[in-house]
């Protein structure tokens, strides 16, 4: 009997520990599936500001890459039947390295016969996109001033144009400009996607370290903060942008207008002067100030909506996430593409003309008389030449680039957008 009580003692005894034990070990358990949830770095103002301008500025750069080829299309259509004009003695003398232009003219051996989609043709004096180094290449077959007959510039759809680029020019063509482009994007979506947060701080009254992410805010407080980000990264970036939208205009002489970066900015530096470097800078800003606003304003306003949305049983239907970014993005894109198509037209056309040193273009004089004389000569809705590929490159440019910037902010504790 003493025996058995003993062995009963010792069971209830190890029962008893093991429930008192129980609770201890769930506790650890929950403890150690809350450890990782726990940020592991506290993020001062300054230092999200800097991250989210790291950020902003990766996922644009990568998303560029990709999006290149169909910016290099969307160029090509937006300069169809764009007019040409003759380079007077006023225009050309002041540079000396165009001197010997102004008496050049194209001509029918120069022009690819598949090649309607430049805007000049066969009698045509030298179209705006003759660069001075192709000049040696023109001398040869001058023709005199009075047999010059001008002639209605042809235009190309899309799939027949990109068959005449690849069958002229050869695929590397679609890379054309790319090497700009990606400093564009570093300078410029750097800027305006990294300091989007803090705008909306400054102009909801909370100053610059109120928003942090993730809040929600006013639609007006949404497109301030877009217009003055995009209006600041452009304005910086303007040089960049110049040299991309010329390396991705047509070349005449079968060889890119530069030969690198370096070697744009020191010939427009000799020819145009520090100025040339910031032409079309008006209507850059002004493109810019659009797209921001309206691609990140609508991008915040459908994700926050979608996020709102609840079930028949009051939970939500979207979270946080791939899906809600993709379909926020998508949106934000084609809101972004109809609002800018025009301006981007007006200024791809005005920063593709020849400038002399004092800054007189061979085309137009400003950005409002670029667009007047493409209204008047093709009709309004010449201004939306290159719609789809301007849809196409946005589109999924606006995709990578928001997805790309919101992972990263997750990947290191900051808010989303």
């Amino acid at each position: 009997m003493t025996a058995q009580k003993q062995l009963e003692s010792s069971a209830s005894s190890s029962f008893d520990a093991a429930l008192v034990a129980t609770p201890t070990t769930s506790a650890k358990s929950t403890t150690q599936e809350q450890t990782p949830q726990k940020p592991n770095h506290v993020w001062t103002p300054g230092q999200e500001l800097a991250a989210k301008l790291v950020f902003g500025g990766m996922g644009c750069m990568i998303a560029v890459v990709f999006t290149n080829p169909v910016d290099v299309i969307k160029v090509r259509l937006q300069l169809q039947g764009e007019a040409v004009s003759s380079p007077t003695p006023s225009l050309v003398s002041s540079s000396p390295h165009l001197t010997s232009i102004s008496r050049m003219h194209v001509t029918p051996a120069l022009i690819p016969p598949s090649g309607p989609h430049l805007s000049s043709a066969a009698s045509t004096v030298i179209s705006n996109t003759i660069h001075h180094r192709d000049s040696a290449l023109l001398a040869h077959n001058s023709l005199d001033a009075s047999s010059r007959i001008a002639s209605a510039p042809k235009t190309l759809r899309l799939i027949p144009l990109f068959r005449d680029i690849l069958r002229n020019e050869g695929p590397r063509v679609f890379m054309a400009g790319l090497a700009p482009a990606v400093l564009r994007e570093g300078v410029y979506s750097t800027i305006r996607l990294g300091s989007y947060d803090l705008f909306k701080g400054i102009y909801s009254g909370m100053g610059s370290a109120g928003f942090r992410g993730g809040e929600e805010t006013t639609t007006f407080v949404k497109i301030m903060s877009g217009l003055t980000s995009g209006m600041l990264g452009s304005t910086i970036a303007n040089p960049t942008d110049l040299i991309k939208v010329r390396l991705q205009a047509f070349w005449p002489s079968g060889k890119p207008r530069y030969n690198s970066i370096a070697d744009a900015c020191r010939s427009i530096y000799i020819e145009e002067g520090i100025p040339g470097l910031y032409r079309g800078v008006v209507p850059t800003a002004a493109r810019a100030m659009v797209v921001t606003a309206s691609q990140l304003a609508s991008y915040d306003t459908t994700k926050h909506w979608l996020l709102k949305l609840k079930d028949s049983k009051g939970e939500s239907q979207f979270r946080e996430g791939y899906v809600v970014h993709f379909v926020a993005s998508t949106i934000a894109g084609l809101v972004c593409s109809i609002s800018t198509s025009p301006i981007d037209t007006v200024k791809v056309r005005y920063m593709n003309q020849q400038f002399n040193a004092q800054g007189k273009g061979a085309l137009y004089s400003s950005a409002i008389d670029c667009a007047v004389k493409t209204v008047r000569r093709e009709g309004p809705m010449a201004l939306y030449k290159g719609f789809l590929m301007c849809w196409l490159r946005l589109g999924p440019h606006t995709m990578l680039s928001l997805m790309i910037f919101e992972k990263l902010r997750s990947f290191v504790g900051i808010n989303p957008v």
